[in-house]
């Protein structure tokens, strides 16, 4: 069951649950009829049930993968040196903006993660000069910023 399922049936049985209460409590003041449990009895079911309920909503909140933020990719990706904590190799790497940002050596194949913040910028529409189509870039204010059409592949500049 997914949790919009394990939620709504928890919704359900707790409904019930206080029309039950309700029904009992009614019974206990005004009919007098003899149930199997009291109102006693019942809420401190009622309270068993929702220590059960949030336990099972905290499990299913804590078992679900947590939702990263939009990742914004550049199109025209920044060349960053790295030196390798390793081996001392010094090589280079596209710095597409997006943290955190890995990357291996290519010399031992050790991993690293560049992290900080996300490259500051905006998207713009610009409309390519060889074929005429529009599409979207990031602009991170930088210039000149190099561009490549995804319709034609014109790479072209922004000055």
């Amino acid at each position: 069951m997914d949790k919009k399922n394990v939620s709504m049936v928890i919704m359900v049985i707790s409904l019930l649950y206080f029309i039950w209460l309700v029904v009992v409590a009614a019974n206990e003041t005004m009919l007098h009829l003899n149930l199997y449990f009291g109102l006693k009895e019942w809420s401190i079911i009622g309270i068993a049930l929702y220590i059960i309920f949030l336990a099972i909503e905290g499990a299913i909140y804590l078992s679900e993968p947590k939702e990263e933020g939009k990742e914004i990719k550049l199109i025209s990706p920044a060349i960053k040196k790295i030196v390798c904590s390793n081996c001392k190799t010094v090589f280079t790497i596209r710095d597409t903006g997006v943290r955190p940002l890995k990357y291996t050596c290519p010399n031992c194949g050790m991993e690293g993660v560049i992290r900080g913040k996300s490259v500051k910028g905006r998207s713009i529409v610009i409309e390519c000069d060889e074929c005429g189509e529009r599409f979207e870039i990031f602009d991170t204010g930088e210039r000149p910023l190099h561009y490549e059409c995804p319709f034609c592949h014109h790479k072209g500049v922004i000055e």
